[in-house]
């Protein structure tokens, strides 16, 4: 039956007013549906966990499934008489069918596939799963013995095994007076059934105007322990990232002044719920007034660099660290430090988990900047409290060096059909007077509002010399709206920070904002109380479409900053239009595109400011790796002209990228680059392994089988984990797929075509899906064993050129050549030659390619000269098939041994 489109939606209408209407009065089912409405029964697989009660008959309409024989499942499924009395009445009747609750692809969140069973004795849910044409029973847990009772927890992978893991991310940034150099490393070490040794560096080296500033720090170097799976214990040195992450809880504490630490502590983890919770992040967002670049920094680390064009943008922090923390993001515009933003940010797990956590934990304060107030005794305690299903309540206390603090933060979600309402609250007190408040509120519904609002009072506000809370004194709200509007999207943000400090200042260190100024600064500040307050206004409205071979974008905005240090102040305000053509060009594994650009900027009070642009880019994508390189020409009315030209690859060895920036303007010029490079291994029993994406904590390690043929590298295999890019493996080849610790996942082997090979090449065995759950320090060792298939197409002919008919060939079990001499054969290995019993007489025929096509081997007409018994290859000779062909030819006497070898042995 085909099903159009058309009947689809008549179908719906009329289930829905069916629905909706009398019985008396129901709408009438479209010809040809009638089965999908009244149902059909089809033979389907019942399972309870992990038992199978086999094929049996069900009728599955569009909201049921009910069971043909239920005395007989429930007997397969092995349930005890009286659990068979009592839950016969429920499955002997309709059950629902929750398909919507199925795992309907490998890479879906947590808590798929899964029904809390009931509470009664005598019902049954049932949730029908199309896909693998199964419908899973969930009983009361009565009715369950221990060993197949459900978890909500995850269970390791059997298989894995204890391995090192590291991944390394460099990142290099620079120009003319400046440079910045960072690489960041993640190093993970498996011991024992559940622990692990953990370590994070980072290493930053930067140059500014003849000033050099570098370190190298062990943000985390400790030792956990998972106490079965809810609880765990760690010691060493360590920050607070983890209690906003899965791994040690939902604790997102944003102002209590206790960054890292050296000690114990004890917590619960949500490592291992099997919950419908994927870490999440908060946006954060950049207003450009127009094309620059922007880096990304965690204090004195560099997380990444932007190339951003003008206007309002929305940055990915997929590969940020976990925790909440201020990121401060370094604008430069034409090669040049415009400005510096400070936003905070948040990632970490969901906090609508209705489960108590707690953790404790006592050390030493261990501050990251050496100059701050360390080694002061510090002690931390948090609860996180359900408030039912749309609240959570979560309390932080801190004693450090003797002046206690408490945080407290209530979180509010209430979904709706059509929209979702979030917000969080936080108040902070400490014993020496600090205090801080912070508000987020976000509303989504056909528009999205949020909303984020901070302010400290730490007593830096009235002290001279350093503090032990290291609290700031500041204000920040950042507001933004969002619609879809006339075919395109509006947005309008609102950004605003004041920061005041008590004490002498050196001119120097006066944001750059204030280049430029009319007089130059004194060598020195008075003592006062200095205050600096940045505000930004900005709207746009983007639209995009098709005219074409073209797509257009076309962007309609307007801003407006104000930044006043200390009694100067600075105001940039103005509208801009920008305009863009791009044309992409599909090839073989090559795309092409093309694009041009127009961007019109009216500060205020100034003359217009014009740019024209043009770039290229290029992108070859072969066996799931890419290379990429763009070009790109920018030119202004102000005589400013720019020229941009980057690339990346994506390969075996990791992902590397590189740009190169030339800025000039009248009376100077500035270059600029930058380059990363990210990649993982892991060392294990079986050796090392390679990973060229950024990520392993754990990981899979895949080993395609090898061959004799030394000279065969054509693809084997394409392995798939999660949701995460399919890798491609050649013959031989090992690789590491780096995944995150503490995660499910699902792991498919299939054939790649390897039809640029010498041989067919496909997966023996090891085809199908497996779960995979691993903690830090483990790998999944993955042996992919191969099948080679050589095949050989020829002509064999004799010393005299006439067609050898009707022989019998001894290398492999497989028919013997036509009556022109014709062969096509297929080995297990790449032969050298073929050997043939034609009547009595065995023939020697060598085996040259002069021809490949695909994966055949062409050989051409062979001559084939006689051979002796004795001359027979020992892995030829001693088979019994060739044996028995040889006595029946009296080649050999019935009581002879096998053939010696040629050498005479």
């Amino acid at each position: 039956m085909n099903v159009t489109a058309p009947a689809l939606a008549q179908l719906a209408v009329s289930l829905a007013l069916a629905s909706a209407s009398p019985p008396g009065i129901a709408g009438s089912v479209p010809p040809g549906f009638e089965d999908l409405v009244e149902g059909q029964t089809e033979y389907l697989d019942i399972r309870l966990f992990d038992r199978s009660a086999g094929l049996t008959p069900v009728h599955v309409t569009l909201a049921h499934v009910q069971l043909q024989a239920p005395q007989a499942v429930m007997a397969a499924l092995g349930l005890p008489e009286a659990a068979q009395r009592a839950l016969l009445p429920a499955l002997s009747q309709p059950l629902p069918r929750n398909s919507h609750l199925a795992c309907r692809n490998p890479g879906q969140g947590r808590g798929c596939g899964y029904l809390d069973p009931p509470v009664e004795r005598d019902a049954v849910v049932a949730l029908y799963d199309e896909s693998e044409g199964a419908v899973h029973l969930f009983l009361a847990r009565d009715w369950i013995s221990d060993e197949v009772a459900p978890s909500r927890f995850h269970r390791a992978s059997e298989q894995a095994e204890r391995a090192f893991l590291h991944q390394q991310m460099i990142n290099l940034s620079g120009g003319r007076g400046y440079q910045t150099l960072s690489a960041q490393g993640d190093g993970v070490l498996g011991i024992y059934a559940r622990g692990h040794l953990s370590t994070t560096w980072s290493f930053n080296h930067q140059r500014y105007h003849g000033r050099t500033v570098h370190a190298l720090q062990f943000d985390n170097a400790f030792y956990r322990h998972d106490l079965g799976q809810q609880h765990y214990l760690q010691v060493g040195r360590m920050d607070r990232r983890n209690l906003s992450s899965p791994v040690g809880g939902t604790f997102s504490f944003s102002m209590l002044p206790l960054d890292r630490f050296q000690g114990a502590r004890l917590g619960t983890t949500q490592a291992y719920v099997d919950a419908d919770a994927a870490a999440a992040s908060a946006p954060l967002t950049v207003l450009l007034a127009r094309d620059a670049r922007v880096d990304a920094f965690d204090g004195d680390r560099l997380l990444q660099t932007f190339y951003l064009p003008g206007g309002i943008n929305t940055l990915d922090t997929r590969a940020f660290p976990f925790g909440m923390y201020t990121v401060t993001l370094r604008i430069h515009e034409d090669g040049f430090l415009v400005r510096s933003e400070e936003a905070p940010f948040e990632k970490g797990a969901d906090w609508t988990d209705r489960t108590v956590q707690w953790f404790v934990q006592g050390g030493r304060r261990d501050e990251r900047q050496p100059g701050r107030l360390a080694d002061d005794a510090a002690s931390m305690a948090g609860l996180r409290l359900p408030m039912g299903r749309t609240a959570a309540l979560t309390m932080g206390a801190l004693d450090l060096a003797g002046v206690g603090y408490v945080e407290m933060r209530l979180d509010l979600r209430r979904p709706f059909a059509t929209h979702d309402v979030r917000g969080a609250f936080t108040a902070l007190r400490g014993g020496d007077g600090s205090r801080g408040q912070q508000q987020q509120v976000s509303y989504r519904r056909r528009a999205s509002w949020n909303l984020h609002r901070q302010r400290i009072r730490g007593t830096s506000c009235h002290a001279v010399d350093e503090v032990p809370d290291g609290l700031d004194c500041a204000d920040s709200l950042t507001a933004s709206v969002a619609l879809p509007a006339a075919g395109g999207s509006a947005y309008l943000a609102y950004t605003r920070r004041q920061a005041w400090h008590v004490g002498r200042t050196l001119a120097s260190n006066v944001d750059d904002l204030a280049e430029g100024a009319p007089f130059p600064f004194p060598a020195l500040l008075p003592p006062d109380r200095q205050s600096r307050r940045d505000a930004t206004w900005q709207a746009s409205y983007s639209r995009a479409h098709r005219w074409k071979a073209f797509s257009v974008t076309s962007r309609l905005g307007a801003w407006r900053q104000r930044s006043d240090v200390a009694a100067l102040g600075r105001r940039d305000r103005g509208v801009y239009l920008s305009l863009s053509l791009a044309r992409l060009q599909r090839g073989a594994g090559v795309r092409l595109q093309r694009r041009y650009g127009l961007d019109l900027r009216q500060p205020d009070r100034q003359r217009p400011d014009i740019h024209y642009s043009a770039g290229q880019g290029l992108r070859q994508e072969h066996d799931g790796e890419y290379r990429e390189m763009t070009a790109e020409l920018r030119a202004s009315n102000a005589s400013r002209y720019s020229g941009l030209l980057s690339a990346k690859v994506q390969n075996r060895a990791g992902h590397s990228g590189f740009s190169f920036s030339h800025n000039q303007r009248p009376g100077r010029s500035e270059p600029a680059y930058a380059a990363t490079h990210s990649s993982g291994l892991a060392l294990g029993a079986q050796g090392l392994y390679w990973g060229g994406t950024y990520g392993a904590q754990a990981g899979v390690a895949a080993q395609v089988g090898a061959d004799d043929d030394q000279d065969l590298s054509g693809l084997a295999a394409e392995v798939s984990v999660g949701g995460l890019r399919a890798q491609r493996l050649r013959v031989g080849e090992r690789r590491l797929l780096p995944l995150s610790a503490y995660q499910s996942y699902q792991a498919e082997v299939q054939d790649a075509s390897a039809l640029d090979g010498a041989a067919s090449v496909r997966v023996k065995g090891a085809e199908g899906m497996r779960s995979v759950f691993l903690a830090p320090g483990r790998i999944l060792p993955m042996t992919i064993p191969i099948e080679v298939t050589y095949t050989f197409i020829g002509n064999a002919q004799d010393l005299h050129g006439g067609p050898v008919a009707g022989a019998r060939i001894l290398n492999a079990a497989v028919p013997g050549t036509s009556a022109s001499g014709g062969f096509a054969i297929e080995f297990a290995q790449r032969e050298t030659a073929l050997y043939l019993l034609q009547g009595a007489q065995l023939l020697r025929c060598p085996l040259h390619v002069r021809e490949r096509r695909s994966v055949l081997l062409l050989v051409g007409a062979v001559t084939c000269t006689p051979l002796a018994v004795a001359q027979l290859p020992p892995g030829i000779g001693q088979q019994p098939r060739v044996i028995r062909l040889l006595r029946e030819q009296a080649l050999i006497a019935d009581t002879a041994q096998p053939p010696p070898s040629a050498d005479g042995r």
